[in-house]
This record gives structure tokens, C-alpha cells and sequence, in this order.
């Protein structure tokens, strides 16, 4: 796919003409760049192996850890634009924070679940009763025990809830200081081929698997701001096209970045249950994350209904699906 650069995304002009955008250059402040959130091994790692790199304005990314502390940075105006579960934007709009989600991820949902050890004695979720679980607090994890506990009979009261950050329940795991891991992707590939572990219950059935790309209502206020935020929407959307055209280097890539053999990254990518792409919004995602609200409001989490569809903004739909 070539670059994506300021003249071929102007090239789409009636459909960024549509949204407003085409004023954003002329008023775009090169000493106001674009603040993207940044993890080790999301996409933003893979943007110059993509050729996606080189953006027509200032580019500031931001590393923090995910969840919550994403969240605050969006709601504080220190954060332009992020990839996110379901789960916090469900927060943001009790908390009446101006978020706006601006598209959806969906890709590979096989190995996410609750990973347990083998020869545990744990072979249904209904085992899990009175055993201690780890999840990461506000995520998708949390929503996805959550779910399944509750589709089998069970509650979160039901087990022993332990919410730790995702690297710390995997050497809680390792460790044997909890009895079953609610993860996904390559950590839990990687807690079945060295940490003992088995795949007790996958999500399917219980949790789409979407991710959100996730901006706010202040950036978007701001012409310049909504033109780069169009144009990385289609830089990351060719970065993902890449990888899906590139696994041996992206696992190479990924070693280097999580030090987890590129072996189990290839076993990923091989094994997944479909592609992974960014997508515009679309009822279905917005109808999945309304079922993520419904079950943390009856499961007394949330103390108040969420309508999330005031979240989500249409405006670079036509802009990802041309």
C-alpha cells in the first residue's frame, strides 16, 4: 500500500469536504502536534516498517500504561487520540468527559479467555467458584469475567477477584499466587507454551473483541486537530493492512519490543479467527458495546444506565470505508 501522505489524503475531497476537513490544513498549527497514546507493541510501533511514519504534521506520542490512565489523559486534554477496550469510554460518559469514539478494531478473538493451570482440577467455569482470579481492573478483561462468570451461574463475589496490571497477573500466574488469568492475544499464547497453562473457556459468545479508536470532542472542535486525526485513522488502518501482508516481519518486530519469541507471534497470527482491520463505526459495534454497559450496570458496577451511542461520531466513516 503506498504512503499516505497530505495530497492523497486531499485527493479524497469530496468525502473529507463532507466532515469538515479540508479547511484543517490550511489552519492546522505546526506547534500544536497530534498526541497519540503509545504502548510497547501496538501499531504505533509499526508505522515506519509500514511506511506510515512520516506525517505532514507534528507527531507527539504519549507512553503511558492503558485502562484508566489512557481515560484521565483524554479527559485532561493531554491526549489527542488512543486505542482503547469498551470498557473505559463507559466511564468517560457517567464522568460526562467529551469523548468521542471515531471508529472500532476488530481482529483475532481465539485466544482470549481464561487461561488456568493444566492438571488444576479446573475444567468448567463453574470450578471457579471460590478461586482466585486475575483481571485487569476496567478493561476488557474485567467485562469479559465478569460475563462469563455471570452466563455460568456465578458472580464476581463468587470467586476470589484479584485486579492486577496485565504483567503482574502473568507472573501472579507463573507463580501460582492465582488460580486462572483472564487474558488474551500473545499473553496468553505465551502463558500456555511457558507458563503451564490451558485455555479453560475462550471468549466466544461472551465478548466481541472489538477495540475502539477513541479522540475527544475538544480536538475535534479544532480544524487542524481533525484533519491529522483523519489523516492517522488511514495511517494506522495501512499499518494493520501491512502486517496482514508482513507477519514474518512484524513477529521479528515484536520480539524485539516484548522479548516473547517471534515464534508464538507467528502461532498468533497463523491461528487468528480473522483479519485484523481498523473499521468505521458500524451499528454492530456500537450494539456490542451497549451489551458491555448493560452487564456492568446489572452487575453493580456502574451505578447508573449508559446509552453509548452519544459516544460515537460517524464524521471519518466515509473516510474508511473508501
Amino acid at each position: 500500500m503506498p504512503t499516505i501522505n497530505r495530497r492523497s489524503l486531499l485527493r479524497n475531497g469530496a468525502i473529507l469536504a463532507a466532515g469538515g476537513l479540508l479547511p484543517g490544513w490550511a489552519a492546522a498549527d505546526d506547534s500544536q502536534p497530534l498526541r497519540v497514546w503509545r504502548y510497547k507493541g501496538t501499531i504505533a510501533y509499526f508505522l515506519d516498517d509500514a511506511g506510515q511514519a512520516q506525517a505532514p504534521y507534528p507527531l507527539e506520542w504519549v507512553d503511558i500504561a492503558g485502562g484508566n490512565l489512557v481515560l484521565e489523559a483524554l479527559t485532561s486534554n493531554s491526549l489527542d487520540y488512543a486505542f482503547m477496550s469498551e470498557i473505559p469510554p463507559i466511564f468517560a460518559s457517567i464522568a460526562k468527559a467529551p469523548l468521542a469514539l471515531i471508529a472500532s478494531y476488530s481482529g483475532d478473538n481465539n485466544k482470549t479467555g481464561i487461561v488456568v493451570k493444566k492438571n488444576s482440577g479446573i475444567s468448567q467455569v463453574s470450578d471457579l467458584r471460590g478461586k482466585r482470579i486475575s483481571y485487569v481492573r476496567a478493561t476488557n478483561t474485567h467485562y469479559l469475567v465478569l460475563n462469563m462468570l455471570r452466563q455460568n451461574g456465578l458472580a464476581l463475589s463468587d470467586v476470589q477477584a484479584i485486579p492486577l496490571p496485565a504483567q503482574d497477573g502473568l507472573s501472579a500466574f507463573q507463580n501460582g499466587h492465582i488460580d486462572a488469568l483472564v487474558t488474551g492475544g500473545i499473553s496468553a499464547i505465551h502463558a500456555e507454551a511457558n507458563l503451564d497453562g490451558v485455555l479453560l473457556q475462550s471468549a466466544e459468545g461472551y465478548y466481541s473483541g472489538n477495540y475502539l479508536i477513541s479522540t475527544t470532542r475538544t480536538a475535534l472542535a479544532k480544524p487542524g486537530k481533525r484533519a491529522a486525526i483523519g489523516d492517522f485513522l488511514l495511517r494506522e488502518k495501512a499499518a494493520w493492512d501491512w502486517i496482514e501482508n508482513h507477519p514474518e516481519q512484524w513477529a521479528l518486530r515484536s520480539e524485539t519490543l516484548t522479548g516473547i519469541p517471534r515464534e508464538l507471534y507467528l502461532q498468533q497470527f497463523e491461528q487468528r479467527s480473522q483479519p485484523a482491520r481498523i473499521r468505521p463505526v458500524e451499528d454492530a459495534a456500537i450494539e456490542a458495546q451497549q451489551q458491555v454497559a448493560d452487564v456492568f450496570y446489572e452487575s453493580g458496577l456502574i451505578r447508573q444506565k449508559v446509552d453509548v451511542r452519544p459516544l460515537w461520531d460517524k464524521q471519518f466513516s466515509e473516510l474508511l470505508s473508501g
